[in-house]
């Protein structure tokens, strides 16, 4: 189940800000449309998107992840199909939110949720292994979009796509996709007793699971919640302009992608890192060592306009990244418990792809009217500085709360 989670995860793309990013300047040129106006379909399609994402988790609950899954990901491929079509400001919407519903946010919460019921004590390490696909994805992906889009142009690279996610993924979670361990005989993390190697601040969370309501009321949600929601927002929309923001400064169009590159490398090592450290250390201290390195990479980008500055920012964001996805695969499950995971995490990842709606229109707003994405960048800051100051109070929920 590991590398199946895997694929999905990079299954993802076409629905992700780092893919979308290498078609944005040939969207704007191809269908005449200006900064605002391209980050509003946008953000229209991702807010959108939003609302039935709420299902997603509930229906997987009920019906199980892999028929959910094998419907998201034929829905997917028709999504990158019907994008190769578009040709004006409401057709670019529609598409826009099939992607990001069923990409970054279906696919990417029924991946994260597949791992969790299969594992709880060693989710953690499980989750590090797994971010080497994202890292592939978000660090290699781009560079062969926007290879891609020069030699057969933006529309034959989406119905390209179209044929690989359906080709690729539907025979992978046909055949090999199984929605618990007890549905095959094996029980979470492969042994029914040996807790010898869980975490010691596991005792901590709350053993019983947590409804949605029960969990809404705990500070750890909303705190995470937060957290996802800024992270989503500034990450998006700097990530949707960056082809944009490079150009802006007079950089070559190597840039770009060397810096997803060295993006997708620190968010691998993080990650990584991240996920051992999660098996054994306090989620909230790492959930605020995470924030700080976002905040950091904020003022790199904000205040430095130089290609180290840039290099500095993805660095920084990038480790930041891998820490809260780290965090993010572990807290859900440790903290809430399995039994109303879909329902939860369903909630969290609708505002997540809220606020990652929101960025690339601050970011659009702020370039046509001051001719820079600076306001933008200074927002994002502030937001982000501040949850850094609160994310140490994101602790456990307590038995007080599961009343």
């Amino acid at each position: 189940m590991i590398p199946v989670a895997m694929l999905l995860q990079i299954a993802t793309s076409p629905g992700q800000t780092f893919a979308v990013s290498a078609f944005t300047p040939y969207l704007r040129e191809s269908l005449e449309l200006t900064d605002s106006q391209l980050s509003l379909a946008y953000m229209l399609g991702t807010l959108f998107a939003a609302f039935p994402l709420m299902l997603v988790g509930p229906l997987s609950d009920r019906y199980g992840l892999r028929g959910i899954s094998m419907i998201a990901i034929g829905m997917l491929s028709a999504a990158c199909y019907f994008a190769a079509k578009v040709t004006n400001f409401y057709s670019l919407f529609a598409a826009f939110f099939l992607l990001r519903f069923l990409g970054q946010g279906s696919l990417s919460l029924l991946s994260g949720n597949a791992i969790s019921m299969w594992f709880r004590n060693r989710i953690g390490r499980v989750s590090a292994a797994m971010s080497i696909g994202t890292a592939i994805a978000f660090a290699w992906i781009p560079e062969w979009l926007h290879a891609s889009i020069t030699t057969i142009g933006w529309r034959g690279t989406y119905d390209g796509l179209a044929i690989v996610v359906a080709v690729t993924m539907l025979p992978i979670v046909i055949f090999l996709f199984c929605n618990r361990p007890e549905d095959i005989g094996q029980v979470v993390d492969g042994h029914a007793e040996n807790h010898s190697d869980a975490s010691p601040h596991e005792c901590d969370a709350t053993e019983s699971s947590l409804t949605l309501r029960q969990a809404i009321r705990c500070r750890a949600f909303s705190i995470l919640a937060a957290s996802n929601t800024v992270w989503a927002m500034a990450g998006t929309g700097i990530v949707f302009y960056l082809f944009t923001l490079c150009n802006d400064l007079g950089f070559e169009s190597t840039v770009p992608a060397n810096l997803f590159k060295t993006f997708g490398l620190m968010m691998l090592v993080t990650q990584l890192l991240g996920g051992v450290l999660a098996d054994f250390l306090p989620l909230n201290r790492l959930l605020t060592v995470g924030t700080i390195m976002l905040s950091a990479g904020l003022v790199a980008v904000s205040f430095g306009k130089t290609e180290l500055a840039l290099h500095t920012f993805v660095g920084l964001f990038g480790a930041g990244q891998g820490m809260l996805l780290a965090v993010g695969n572990v807290i859900w499950v440790r903290y809430f418990g399995r039994t109303h995971l879909g329902s939860i995490r369903g909630t969290v990842w609708c505002c997540t792809v809220a606020g990652s709606g929101c960025g690339p229109l601050f970011m659009g707003v702020a370039r046509d009217m001051w001719g820079n994405f600076n306001p933008a960048l200074y927002f994002f800051l502030g937001l982000m500085g501040l949850l850094s100051l609160v994310a140490i109070f994101a602790t456990p929920p307590t038995t007080a709360d599961a009343k």
